[in-house]
C-alpha cells in the first residue's frame, strides 16, 4: 500500500514464481555461466530435447516421492508394532513387522533400486551425447580445432571433460531434484503430523544450515592455513636436505647464519599455521557438534508444550516429527553439498567451452578470409590428392612452402623429398586436415580411405592381431582377411610373429622400430587404405625391407605418398618432388636409377665423380712410366708424410664409395671398389718374396 496516494500494490503468486524464477536465473548465470551455455547449446529452450530432458528429471522425482512415501508407511507399521508391544498383542506386533518388512523388501527397496538404476541410464545417455558431439565437433571435416591458432589442448580437455561435465551435471541436477522433493514431502508430513509446530521445527532447521554454511568459510579458512603450514614444513624439508648434502650444518652452507636462521623461523611460522588450523578446527566443529546433538532433541521438545496444556500426544506423531526433521535437514544439507558439485561440472563446463571458443574463432576467420585453406574431395574420381598452389604458414605466420603444385592418381606412387624443417610434416597435416594456415587448394579424398603412417607407429594395448588390424577390430574382419595379413607378415620378413597374432603383451616393449613400421604397413593393406601417406615411415627399415614395402603397398593400396629423404625414396617412386629450404619446390632430373626408377639425386652424382677419380688414377698410374719427372718431384713423392696422407685419402674415398654402393643397392664392385681379402687368409707369397732382404737401407 502506498502512503501518498492510499493505492494498494497487490502481488499476485504468478509474480511472485516469475520473481523468483528470475532471482534464480540471476543466481545460476552468476555463479555457473558456462555450464548453462553448453545446456543452451546441447538443449535449446524450443526444441523437445530440454522436453524430454525436463521430463526424465520429473519422473526420477516421482519415483523419489514415492520411494518417501513407502518409507513412510514401513515407519507407520513399525510404530503400530511398538504400539502393539505396549499393548502386550502379540499377533497384533507380529502382523505389523510383516507388513513393515513387506513394504519395505517389495516397494521401498525396489523404488530405491530402480530409481539408481534409471539414474545411472540417464548419466551414460547424456554423457555419450556430450562426448559424441565434442568428438563430432574435434573431428569435423570444417571445423578442427587445430584450425584456432593458440588454441591449446582444447581438443583433448574437452574430448575428456565433455562426458565428465554431463555426468556432473547431471548429478547436481538429479541430487536437486531429489533433495527438493524428499524436502517437500517431509515438510508435509511435519504439517499434517504437527501443525502447529512444524514452523518451529522448519525454521531451526534452516537456521542450523545456515550457520553450518557461515562456519564453512571459516573451514576454507582452515585449509588455506594448513596449506601455508604444509609449504612452511616443505620448505624446512628442503633446507635440511641441501645441509645433509653440502655441509655439517645449515649455517656452514654458505657460510653464514642466513640458513640457520630461515630454518628456525620457517618451523616456528609452520608450527604456528598448525595450531591455527587445530584451533580453528576445534572452533568450526563445536556449535556444529552441540546442535547436532540439540537436534536430535528438538522434536521430543517441541511436545512439551503440548504436555504441559494437558494434551495427547501420540507415539506415532513424536516419530513423525523425528523422522520428517531428520529428512529436512539432510535435504538442506544435500542442497549446500550440491553446490561443489556444481562448481566441478563449472570446471569441466570450462574446457568444453574454450573447445567451443576456439571453433567460433575459427569460424570468425573463416569469414573474415584469413584462413583460406580447406581440404575437399576431388572432382575427378581418378585423383587421390590434387594440390593446386599451395602455400603454407608456420605459427609465426612465415611462408614454410610456396605455391606447391602436383596431382596424385590411382596407382600412382609420388614422393616429396627435401631436407629436415623444410616443412614435410606441416604439409601431411595440411593433407589430412590438421592444419589450414596458408592458401590454395587441396582437395583429397575421404578421411576414412586415407592412411597416414608415421616414423613412430602407434601400438595401441591388446592381442598382436589387434596391433595389425588397428583401428579395425579383429571382431569385425573374416578369414580372408587374415588370410591376407599372414601372407603380407610373411612377405615382409614377420612371419615368425604370427604364431602369436592372438598372445597378448607390450609389442611397443618387444617389437624393434623396423618391425613397427612394418606392421604399420600391414594396416594399410588389410584395412583396403585407398591412399598411403608415409612421413618417413620407412627410416628404420634397410633397403631390402623398404623396397619390399614398397612393393606390398603398391599392390594392395590405391595410391602412395611418401615424405622423407633423398636418398632412398625418389628410386622406389613414378615421380618426385624436391622441397627446397626457402619454400620452393622443383621436379628432380630423371635418370635410369639401378632399380629401374625414374629419378636422379645427388647419389648418383657422388657415384659419377667417384667413379671418374678412379679412372683419373688409372690413367695417370698408367701415364706415368712414359713421363720424365724433376728431381724435386722425385723426391716429393718418396716423402713418408705425404705417403701417409694419400693411404688416408684413398681409404676416405674407398670407405665413400661403399656407403654410396649400400645406399644404391648395388654391388661395391661395380664402383670400383676391390674387395678386401679376409684379415685370417694368408697371403700366398712367392719363393722369391719370402727370402730376406740383404740389402741394409742404412748402409
Amino acid at each position: 500500500m502506498s502512503a501518498l496516494d492510499g493505492s494498494f500494490t497487490m502481488t499476485t503468486p504468478s509474480n511472485t514464481l516469475q520473481d523468483a524464477h528470475e532471482f534464480i536465473d540471476a543466481m545460476t548465470q552468476a555463479t555457473i555461466p558456462r555450464t548453462l551455455r553448453l545446456l543452451d547449446e546441447s538443449f535449446p529452450s524450443t526444441s523437445n530435447d530440454r522436453v524430454e530432458l525436463l521430463s526424465r528429471l520429473l519422473a526420477l522425482g516421482v519415483m523419489t516421492y514415492l520411494e518417501h512415501a513407502a518409507n513412510y508407511r514401513a515407519m507407520r507399521h513399525t510404530s503400530r508394532a511398538w504400539s502393539a508391544i505396549g499393548n502386550r498383542d502379540a499377533r497384533g506386533t507380529a502382523g505389523a513387522i510383516v507388513w513393515a518388512l513387506a513394504t519395505t523388501a517389495l516397494f521401498a527397496e525396489p523404488l530405491r533400486l530402480s530409481k539408481r538404476t534409471y539414474r545411472a541410464l540417464l548419466g551414460r545417455e547424456v554423457a555419450t551425447r556430450f562426448g559424441n558431439d565434442a568428438l563430432r565437433k574435434i573431428l569435423g571435416e570444417s571445423s578442427l580445432v587445430s584450425r584456432a591458432k593458440g588454441s591449446g589442448d582444447a581438443a583433448g580437455t574437452a574430448a575428456v571433460g565433455a562426458p565428465m561435465f554431463a555426468r556432473t551435471a547431471l548429478d547436481a541436477a538429479a541430487n536437486g531434484v531429489e533433495a527438493f522433493v524428499g524436502l517437500l514431502y517431509h515438510s508435509h508430513c511435519l504439517f499434517a503430523s504437527n501443525f502447529w509446530s512444524a514452523p518451529f521445527l522448519i525454521g531451526c532447521a534452516l537456521y542450523g544450515q545456515a550457520q553450518q554454511l557461515a562456519r564453512t568459510g571459516d573451514g576454507l579458512e582452515a585449509k588455506r592455513e594448513a596449506h601455508r603450514a604444509e609449504t612452511a614444513v616443505s620448505r624446512l624439508r628442503e633446507l635440511l636436505v641441501h645441509a645433509e648434502a653440502n655441509g655439517e650444518a645449515i649455517a656452514l652452507a654458505n657460510g653464514s647464519v642466513t640458513e640457520t636462521e630461515e630454518a628456525m623461523a620457517t618451523l616456528e611460522a609452520g608450527q604456528e599455521f598448525t595450531y591455527r588450523r587445530e584451533v580453528l578446527n576445534a572452533r568450526m566443529r563445536f556449535p556444529c557438534d552441540v546442535y547436532n546433538s540439540a537436534a536430535n532433541l528438538l522434536p521430543i521438545a517441541s511436545v512439551l508444550p503440548r504436555l504441559l496444556s494437558g494434551g495427547i500426544v501420540e507415539l506415532w506423531d513424536l516419530q513423525v516429527a523425528v523422522m520428517s526433521f531428520s529428512a529436512i535437514r539432510a535435504a538442506l544439507g544435500e542442497l549446500v553439498r550440491n553446490a561443489s558439485t556444481l562448481t566441478t561440472a563449472e570446471a569441466h563446463a570450462t574446457h568444453v567451452s574454450n573447445l567451443h571458443d576456439a571453433l567460433d574463432a575459427v569460424a570468425e576467420r573463416t569469414a573474415s578470409g584469413v584462413l583460406g585453406m580447406h581440404v575437399q574431395q576431388p572432382e575427378d574420381s581418378m585423383s587421390l590428392v590434387e594440390v593446386d598452389c599451395l602455400s603454407i604458414y608456420g605459427h609465426d605466420s612465415r611462408e614454410i612452402i610456396r605455391a606447391l603444385d602436383f596431382v596424385l592418381c590411382r596407382g600412382d606412387s609420388l614422393a616429396i623429398v627435401g631436407s629436415a624443417g623444410c616443412g614435410k610434416t606441416l604439409l601431411v597435416k595440411t593433407l589430412v586436415g590438421l592444419w589450414s594456415h596458408g592458401s590454395g587448394g587441396v582437395r583429397v579424398i575421404e578421411r576414412a580411405r586415407v592412411c597416414v603412417l608415421s616414423r613412430k607407429p602407434y601400438l595401441p594395448k591388446g592381442a598382436l592381431l589387434d596391433v595389425c588390424l588397428y583401428p579395425t577390430s579383429s571382431a569385425d574382419i573374416g578369414g580372408e582377411t587374415r588370410e591376407l595379413l599372414v601372407e603380407v607378415m610373411i612377405t615382409l620378413g614377420l612371419g615368425r610373429f604370427v604364431e602369436h597374432l592372438d598372445d597378448v603383451a607390450a609389442w611397443g616393449d618387444k617389437l624393434s622400430l623396423s618391425e613397427q613400421q612394418r606392421i604399420a604397413a600391414c594396416r594399410a593393406v588389410v584395412n583396403r587404405a585407398g591412399l598411403c601417406i608415409l612421413d618417413d615411415a620407412t627410416c628404420a627399415m634397410d633397403p631390402m625391407d623398404r623396397s619390399t614395402t614398397y612393393d606390398i603397398l603398391k599392390k594392395y593400396v590405391g595410391g602412395i605418398l611418401s615424405f622423407g629423404d633423398e636418398v632412398s625414396l625418389p628410386k622406389l617412386h613414378n615421380r618426385t618432388l624436391r622441397v627446397h629450404s626457402d619454400g620452393t619446390w622443383s621436379e628432380f632430373e630423371s635418370v635410369l636409377s639401378p632399380r629401374g626408377g625414374a629419378t636422379r639425386s645427388f647419389v648418383e652424382d657422388i657415384a659419377q665423380r667417384a667413379s671418374n677419380e678412379m679412372n683419373n688414377e688409372s690413367t695417370s698410374a698408367t701415364e706415368s712410366p712414359m713421363r720424365e719427372e724433376s728431381p724435386a718431384r722425385t723426391a716429393q713423392s718418396f716423402s713418408p708424410l705425404q705417403m701417409d696422407a694419400s693411404r688416408k685419402e684413398n681409404k676416405f674415398i674407398r670407405q665413400q664409395k661403399k656407403n654410396v654402393a649400400r645406399a644404391l643397392g648395388v654391388k661395391p664392385e661395380k664402383l670400383g671398389v676391390v674387395p678386401t681379402p679376409p684379415p685370417n687368409k694368408p697371403v700366398k707369397r712367392s719363393p722369391a718374396s719370402s727370402k730376406s732382404l740383404s740389402f741394409d737401407p742404412l748402409g
